[in-house]
C-alpha cells in the first residue's frame, strides 16, 4: 500500500493538493478534478472488509438519490493501489470545528445553525438514514457560507464519536435507526458550539457516561430557554428527548420546550403509588389490583413497573421482576432500584453483582436495614461469615427495628464456632425467636448437615410489626388441622409439627414460615424435593389462597389463611 504524496494523479484525474484531516475511517485530501477543473475531497478508507464497504456504497448511493442541498454531495468511488476512495464535494468554509477555533459562537448563530441541522435531519430520517455521527467536525461550509452535513455512512460504520454517543449507546439493545441518537448528538454539538468546548473534555470512558446519566453538563450561565432546549435533547431517557427533528426545531423556533403530560400516565403513578403502601404492609393481594391498574392506564409508567417489579420480588417471581425492571431501566436509566436490582441477583446466585449494587444502595441510603441484611445474605450464601457475623452485630447495635439479625449472625457464628460471645449471648437472649429456636435444635441434632438445614431469616419475619396468622393443613382427607405456629416443620422425625409416615419423605423435608400475608414454604434439604401445584420449588415459595403441596408420595392441601377452603 503506497504512501500518497502530494502531487499524486489518482484515478487519471484526481491530483493531491493537500491532506485536510484524518479520522476513524482514514484520511481525507483535497485534490483537484483536472478534467473538469473543480475540487473536491478525496476520503481513503482504511478499513477493506469488503461487506462493510458494499453496505457504505449501497448507503452514499441512496443518500444522493435523495439531492438535499444540505447534504454533502457524493460523486463516485474508486479503487487504486488496493485502497478505496470516496470522491466528495468539497466545502471550502471548512468545518464548524474550524468555526470554534476562530471565535465563540453567539446563541443567535448556534440556534440558526440549530435549525438547519434540524431540518436537513428530519428529511433524511424520513427516508430512513441515520447519521450516528453528527458533531462539529462533520458539519461543513461551503464557499457561498451554506451549512452542510458530512460523513453519511462512514459514521455508521464507526459507531459515533464516544462524547456525542446517546448514553443508551453503552446499555446494549439499541435499535441503530433509532432517530433520537441524532437528536442527543446534535443536543451536545450546539451546546458544545455555545460552550466552545466539549462538555466532556478531559473525562475517561467513565466518568463520561455518569455524567450523561446524571445529566449535569448542561450550563447554567445559558439562556433560559436554551438551557432547557439543551436539556431536553439530550435527556438519558431516550422517551424523554425531542421525539423527532421537526419537534427540536420548532422548540428553536418557538425559544419554548413544550411538557406533554398525559392523564394516563398521572392517574398510573397515583394508583402505583397506592401499589407500594399496600406492599409495604404486606397486602400483596390488594397490591397487585392496583398494579394491574396502573399499567392498564399507562403500560410505560415507571412507577408502576417499579412497583409491579417489587411484587414480583415479594412474591419470588424473579424472572418477572427482572423483565418489570428491564422495562423501567430501558424507559428511564437513572431509575433508583439498585436495592432490587440487588436482591435480584441475590435470588439468581450472582452474589458478587448482588454485594456491589447493594453497597452502592446503602452509601446513599445508609438507614436502610433491610438492605443490610440482603448484603448479610450474600455473605452468608458465599460462606464469607466473619464478615457476616460483623455486620449482623452491628445492626444488633444499632437496634435495628427486626429481630432478624440476632438469627443470621448465630447461623454466621455457628458456622465458624464463633468466640463472639456477646453476639451469642444476645441471640440466646431470644429464645423465644421461632427462627433462633429452629436453628440451634438442627444445630444440637444435625451438626454434620448444617447448611441446608438452616432458616436464614427475611428481615420481614424479624419486624415487631409482624401479624400472627392461621393457616390449616388437609392430608388425605382427613379433618383440616388449624395451625398458628410462626414456623411449621414437616417430615418424618417425629418432632417435625406434621409428622408424615413417608419412606420418600426426608426427616425434616420442608418448612412453612407463617406469617399475616406473608406465608411461605423452604425446602430445607429434602431428597426429592418440594413441589407447589406440581413445579418443583429452588429453595422457597410464596403461598398465598389454597395450595397443593406434594412431598414423596404425600399430597397436603394448605390454606395460607382461614375460610379459604370449605
Amino acid at each position: 500500500m503506497a504512501a500518497i504524496q502530494i502531487g499524486d494523479i489518482l484515478d487519471a484525474k484526481y491530483r493531491i493538493v493537500k491532506l485536510l484531516g484524518r479520522g476513524g475511517f482514514g484520511e481525507v485530501y483535497l485534490a483537484k478534478d483536472e478534467l473538469v477543473g473543480r475540487h473536491v475531497a478525496l476520503k481513503v478508507l482504511w478499513d477493506r472488509d469488503p461487506a462493510r464497504e458494499a453496505g457504505l456504497i449501497h448507503e452514499m448511493r441512496s443518500l444522493d438519490q435523495l439531492h438535499h442541498p444540505k447534504v454533502v454531495t457524493f460523486y463516485h468511488h474508486f479503487e487504486q493501489d488496493r485502497l478505496m476512495f470516496l470522491v466528495m464535494e468539497y466545502c471550502a468554509g471548512g468545518s464548524l470545528r474550524d468555526q470554534m477555533l476562530w471565535r465563540p459562537a453567539p446563541l443567535q448563530s448556534v440556534m440558526q445553525w440549530g435549525k438547519e441541522l434540524a431540518d436537513t435531519l428530519n428529511f433524511v430520517h424520513q427516508h430512513g438514514i441515520v447519521h450516528h455521527d453528527i458533531k462539529p467536525d462533520n458539519l461543513l461550509v461551503t464557499s457561498e457560507d451554506i451549512l452542510k452535513i458530512g460523513d453519511f455512512g462512514i459514521a455508521n460504520r464507526n459507531g459515533g464519536t464516544p462524547a456525542y454517543v446517546a448514553p443508551e449507546m453503552l446499555l446494549g439493545g439499541v435499535d441503530s435507526g433509532d432517530i433520537r441518537l441524532d437528536v442527543y448528538a446534535l443536543g451536545i454539538t450546539l451546546l458544545e458550539l455555545l460552550r466552545n468546548c466539549n462538555p466532556f473534555d478531559g473525562m475517561s470512558s467513565a466518568e463520561m457516561q455518569r455524567s450523561k446519566m446524571r445529566h449535569d453538563f448542561i450550563s447554567p450561565d445559558l439562556e433560559q430557554w436554551a438551557q432547557e432546549l439543551i436539556s431536553k435533547a439530550t435527556h438519558p431517557t431516550p422517551e424523554l428527548r425531542f421525539q423527532t427533528m421537526q419537534d427540536f426545531r420548532e422548540a428553536i423556533d418557538s425559544k419554548h420546550v413544550s411538557y406533554v403530560f398525559a392523564r394516563g400516565r398521572i392517574q398510573a403513578h397515583a394508583l402505583a403509588e397506592r401499589a407500594e403502601k399496600l406492599l409495604a404492609r404486606k397486602q400483596t393481594t390488594a397490591a397487585s389490583k392496583y398494579i394491574t391498574q396502573a399499567l392498564y392506564a399507562c403500560a410505560d409508567c415507571v412507577s408502576a413497573l417499579v412497583a409491579e417489579g417489587r411484587y414480583n420480588l415479594f412474591v419470588n417471581r424473579i424472572a418477572e421482576a427482572k423483565a418489570s425492571f428491564d422495562h423501567a431501566l430501558a424507559l428511564n436509566p437513572r431509575t433508583q432500584i439498585q436495592k432490587e436490582l440487588g436482591w435480584l441477583c441475590l435470588e439468581t446466585g450472582n452474589y458478587a453483582q448482588a454485594i456491589s449494587l447493594l453497597t452502592d444502595h446503602l452509601q446513599r441510603n445508609a438507614a436502610d436495614y433491610e438492605a443490610f441484611n440482603l448484603l448479610l445474605e450474600c455473605f452468608y450464601r458465599t460462606r464469607r461469615y466473619e464478615p457476616g457475623m460483623q455486620l449482623a452485630r452491628l445492626m444488633v447495635d444499632e437496634n435495628a427495628p427486626s429481630d432478624c439479625f440476632e438469627n443470621n449472625g448465630l447461623l454466621c457464628g455457628m458456622l465458624v464456632n464463633s468466640t463472639d460471645e456477646e453476639l451469642v449471648k444476645q441471640a440466646l437472649k431470644k429464645l423465644a425467636s421461632p427462627f433462633i429456636e429452629y436453628n440451634v435444635d438442627v444445630m444440637m441434632q444435625a451438626p454434620d448437615q448444617l447448611l441446608p438445614l438452616l432458616l436464614f431469616e427475611n428481615y420481614r419475619f424479624g419486624l415487631r410489626s409482624r401479624k400472627e396468622n392461621t393457616l390449616t393443613i388437609e392430608h388425605r382427607g382427613n379433618p383440616q388441622k388449624e395451625y398458628k405456629n410462626p414456623l411449621i416443620t414437616i417430615g418424618r422425625l417425629d418432632s417435625n409439627r406434621v409428622c408424615l409416615a413417608d419412606n420418600n419423605v426426608s426427616r425434616r423435608h420442608c418448612l412453612i414460615v407463617n406469617f399475616s400475608d406473608d406465608v411461605w414454604v423452604y425446602d430445607v434439604g429434602s431428597t426429592h424435593g418440594v413441589f407447589v401445584d406440581g413445579e418443583k420449588i429452588n429453595r422457597k415459595a410464596y403461598l398465598q389462597g389454597v395450595h397443593v403441596l406434594k412431598l414423596g408420595d404425600t399430597e397436603l392441601t394448605v390454606c395460607s389463611r382461614l375460610g379459604l377452603l370449605v
